[in-house]
């Protein structure tokens, strides 16, 4: 199976507004959403999320995939743990063994 990085990251926090004022007014990026309680911000090359969650977690990564429950399947048996699958479309959150946690997003 292959994956493929994307360029979409995402914060998931509880302190959106924060966020938003830090990535915006301290580090300039650009918020291209109109949603007040989320940001798609300008991180170019990348696309950096910032996105309410009673779960905050460090930055998540995005991984591409041609067959998400194969990826499942595969990133369990070597040591991912499963931190939320909803399915295909949706968020399908893995943790490697190292810490680093990826939605595994099907192309």
């Amino acid at each position: 199976m292959k994956f493929k990085m994307s360029s979409n990251f995402a914060l998931r926090t509880d302190r959106v507004e924060d966020a938003l004022d830090f990535y915006t007014r301290v580090l300039g990026f650009d918020n291209r959403s109109t949603d007040p309680q989320s940001a798609d911000l300008d991180a170019s090359p990348f696309t950096f999320y910032v996105l309410p969650d009673h779960e905050p977690r460090g930055p998540v990564l995005e991984l591409f995939v041609d067959d998400l429950e194969q990826a499942r399947l595969e990133l369990i048996a070597n040591g991912c743990t499963i931190l939320r699958w909803e399915g295909k479309g949706r968020d399908c959150y893995a943790q490697d063994p190292f810490g680093i946690v990826f939605n595994i997003w099907e192309a």
